[in-house]
């Protein structure tokens, strides 16, 4: 896939590609823009901190920041945009100012080159580097109406921006109508029920095992029409209510069927081990872990975002697409298996705040779903997926010949609209990534 080089010289139309970079509409907000050469080539985001937080606190933020940049191979520049409910009017200097000033020091301590460093307000916009801004700001006019969009010469076709919400709306319900979620509600009990009498019937144990293979059924999943019928969101429901399906399917959507062929071996393995020996799964787990077992610790190393091969990206979109609306169709009971799906999936994507709302909504349905809880663990910790900070082989072979002047230049392909406006400001070439503060539940975090 070649990227649009869209080259924005001016501050204001640099902010205009902000959020298209973002996939959302940033609000309450830092975004570090970071750059190799004069291309974006990623971004992270974290929550504003509290304005008049103490002059540690700030420094702290700014150093992890700092640091998640350092992370980021071949970065050399970057340009910090602050987000921020405050006014220009009234403000004495650009809003949040003392917080900017730190991270701006902070950045140019670590060795990247300061491009700007941009605040955009309730009322105006302006640069903390720009010693001639006006007291009242720069008009946000200059932004909306930017020309940045528009095509450069009579042949060219202009680039439409993709219609973005905020950071909430990627985990917003989706609207189903009652009688659907009835229907699907009978047809989930149904094959429930089914499954219950298979364990005690072997012939019925072995059709259903056929006919519910989960390997088949997640790749056939993604090529559902959406919203997917009655019928195939209940079998999906139904297989990912059993913890090694759920974990094997969602493995599968990001990486493909080989890792879920592979992810079912390994599970039905680990069930006639159970069957032989009256061991826990946890229990065997941990020992083939301890006795270095290199297929437990390939599957543990996908779970924790260990290995640095990228996952899917187009497939996990269509997957969480599939699971949003699976979701909005289920019984509140089955909600939490396809929820840490989502939550998972999401922060593979690089959205750590959203994968937190998913994680939020299944807790407050379950607050002992094990899942769940440790994937609140996960984003609290501020744990990053490593294929996050791996270089693109696109950007490892690319002709930087083009990438000559001063102005910015966004290296993003516009050619895709996502279809969950997320807040993953990857490293690939059209995909976002996001870094959460890392003070307690802000910290969520899964981004880069």
């Amino acid at each position: 896939m070649h990227p649009t080089i869209v080259k924005a010289q001016k501050a204001q139309d640099f902010l205009a590609l902000v959020p298209q970079l973002l996939g959302f509409v940033a609000e309450s907000s830092a975004v570090l823009v970071a750059f190799r050469g004069n291309r974006t080539c990623g971004a992270l985001r974290f929550n504003l901190p509290e304005d008049g937080a103490p002059h540690k606190v700030y420094k702290r933020i700014a150093t992890t920041l700092a640091g998640m940049l350092c992370k980021i191979p071949g970065v050399d520049a970057v340009v910090p945009v602050i987000y921020t409910d405050d006014s220009f009017t009234g403000a004495v200097g650009i809003p949040r100012e003392q917080f900017a000033d730190i991270l701006n020091r902070r950045l140019e301590l670590s060795g990247f080159l300061l491009r700007d460093s941009l605040c955009v307000a309730a009322d105006a916009w302006g640069s903390y580097l720009d010693p001639d801004c006006p007291a009242a700001g720069r008009p946000l006019s200059f932004i909306t109406e930017s020309p940045i969009f528009e095509p450069v010469g009579q042949a060219a076709a202009p680039i439409a921006p993709r219609p973005l919400g905020t950071l909430q709306t990627g985990a917003d319900p989706i609207g189903v109508n009652l009688a659907t979620k009835e229907r699907l509600a009978r047809i989930y009990r149904r094959y429930r029920h089914l499954l219950a009498r298979a364990e005690n019937a072997p012939e019925l144990f072995t059709a259903l095992s056929f006919a519910l293979d989960p390997v088949a059924i997640a790749e056939e999943a993604l090529t559902w029409p959406n919203p997917p019928t009655e019928e195939n969101a209940a079998t999906l429901l139904v297989l990912v209510q059993s913890p090694p399906n759920r974990d094997q399917i969602m493995v599968q959507f990001a990486f493909g069927r080989d890792e879920g062929v592979r992810a079912h071996e390994i599970n039905q393995r680990y069930a006639q081990l159970q069957h032989e020996t009256g061991r826990s799964l946890d229990d065997l787990v941990a020992a083939e872990i301890d006795s270095g077992d290199p297929t437990a610790e390939h599957t543990g190393d996908i779970m924790l975002g260990l290995q640095t091969e990228r996952p899917d990206v187009d497939r996990i979109r269509i997957a969480i697409t599939l699971l949003r609306t699976v979701v909005a169709m289920a019984p509140r009971s089955a909600k939490p298996a396809p929820l840490c799906m989502l939550a998972w999936l999401s922060w593979a994507l690089g959205s750590g705040s959203v994968a937190g709302l998913f994680v939020d909504q299944a807790l407050a349905i379950d607050s002992q779903y094990s899942m769940a809880t440790l994937l609140n663990l996960l984003l609290t910790s501020g744990h990053l997926p490593e294929w996050a900070f791996a270089v693109p082989r696109s950007d490892d072979d690319d002709d930087d010949d083009d990438a000559e002047g001063d102005g910015y230049e966004n290296y993003e392909d516009f050619g895709e609209d996502a279809a969950l406006s997320d807040d993953a400001l990857w490293f690939f070439e059209g995909e976002n990534g996001e870094y959460d503060d890392g003070e307690e539940d802000d910290a969520r975090a899964a981004d880069g």
